[in-house]
């Protein structure tokens, strides 16, 4: 990998977890409930692409050389593993060490609304009991639960990451 496509990677990465950061500094100062909605994931996953998609596409133009597939994935994986790791890690203090209240609150917020969303579904009373036992009883922000979700994002976005170096990667000229 080249050092300005690494430079980017980095820089990309760093942009990437600065806003995902920001984006939960907001929502966590104005309505932590928000932090429930489906349309944030939504946000979230969309901003990582952007954001992901623009190092590597900056990379390409900066690219002296044929600008390969293993440079575009690793463009963009830089990125995400940069960005996600910052916002993990902002996560990982803001819920256990600055305010574990608020960690406490998400759950039960998570908690309504899968129960809701169960009942909607027709859920038995027991299992319905059942499912929100076992949520009690879990973790959510624990290191080891954010570290499993850490790297279920790193796996997820490592297999959209391999069809966005297939588009931007340039082929060997062929000769005839």
């Amino acid at each position: 990998m080249e050092a300005s496509s690494k430079k980017l990677g980095t820089s990309y990465g760093v942009y990437l977890g600065v806003a995902l950061i920001l984006i939960t500094v907001i929502i966590y100062a104005f309505d932590i409930s928000l932090m429930t909605e489906w349309y944030l994931i939504a946000i979230n996953f969309i901003l990582i692409l952007f954001l992901s998609i623009l190092a590597v596409k900056k990379a390409k133009k900066f690219s002296e050389t044929l600008f390969s597939f293993k440079e575009a994935f690793s463009v963009y994986f830089l990125t995400i593993v940069i960005g996600l790791f910052i916002a993990t890690i902002f996560s990982l203090i803001l819920f256990n060490v600055v305010d574990p209240d608020a960690a406490e609150t998400l759950k039960e917020l998570s908690m309504e609304k899968q129960a809701a969303m169960m009942e909607k579904f027709g859920m038995p009373e027991d299992q319905l009991n059942e499912a929100m036992t076992k949520i009690q009883e879990e973790d959510t922000f624990s290191i080891k639960n954010i570290a499993i979700s850490f790297a279920s994002q790193l796996v997820f976005f490592s297999i959209i990451g391999l069809i966005i170096a297939l588009i931007f990667r340039e082929k060997e000229p062929t000769h005839n």
